[in-house]
C-alpha cells in the first residue's frame, strides 16, 4: 500500500529551521516533529535528499543532516532568543489574542499554538513558530485582506514571532495551545 501522506511545503520548513538547530536528525525525529508515521518520515526524507535540501549523514543507517540550501530555504538564522524571550513573546501574544477577539474586528481568533523549536530543549532558539486559527466573525465573509490585518495586529512588533495561517498539516505537529476562544 503506497503511504499518501502530504506534507505541505510549510511544515516542511519550520521542520528544517528546527533541525537545524541539530548536528544531524533522524527518520524518527522527522516523524516526531511532523507528527508522522516512521513509513512517511522516511520517505519525507528521502525526498528532501532528492531535492538538495538534507544529505544522509555516511555510515549511520537513516541519518541526515541540513545542507546549505535547506538551512537557506528555511531561512536559518543563527539562533539567538532565549528561552525565556521566547516565552515573554507568547504571553504578550496571549494578551493581544484575548484582546483582538473582543474588538470590532471581521475575523476572530478561535486559537494560538506554538509548534517548531519553542518545544524543543534548545536555548537558545531561532525564533518562534505560531499557527494562527482564525475565522470570520458573525455574519462575516472571510476575504484574505481581514486575515493578513489580524496576522499583523496579532505579531506586533515582533520580529521573532512568526505566524502562520492554521492548516491541516498543523493538526499533525506537535503543538502547544497559548490561547483558545
Amino acid at each position: 500500500m503506497k503511504d499518501t501522506t502530504k506534507i505541505s511545503p510549510e511544515a516542511m520548513q519550520v521542520f528544517l529551521k528546527q533541525s537545524a538547530l541539530e548536528k544531524h536528525w533522524t527518520a524518527g525525529y522527522l516523524g516526531k516533529t511532523l507528527g508522522v508515521d516512521a513509513t512517511t518520515a522516511k520517505r519525507v526524507a528521502e525526498e528532501m535528499a532528492l531535492a538538495g535540501y538534507v544529505e544522509a549523514i555516511r555510515g549511520k543507517k537513516e541519518t541526515w543532516r541540513n545542507t546549505t540550501s535547506g538551512n537557506k530555504l528555511a531561512g536559518v538564522r543563527p539562533a539567538r532568543l532565549t528561552r525565556a524571550k521566547a516565552e515573554e513573546l507568547l504571553s504578550d501574544l496571549e494578551d493581544r489574542a484575548a484582546q483582538f477577539s473582543m474588538g470590532e474586528s471581521p475575523i476572530r481568533v478561535r486559537q494560538v499554538v506554538a509548534f517548531g523549536s519553542i518545544l524543543t530543549d534548545h536555548d537558545p532558539i531561532q525564533d518562534v513558530d505560531v499557527g494562527l486559527e482564525l475565522q470570520p466573525a458573525e455574519h462575516q465573509v472571510r476575504h484574505h485582506d481581514d486575515q493578513m490585518a489580524a496576522m499583523k495586529a496579532l505579531k506586533g512588533r515582533s520580529a521573532a514571532l512568526k505566524l502562520h495561517l492554521w492548516n491541516d498539516t498543523l493538526n499533525h505537529m506537535p503543538s502547544r495551545i497559548v490561547w483558545k476562544a
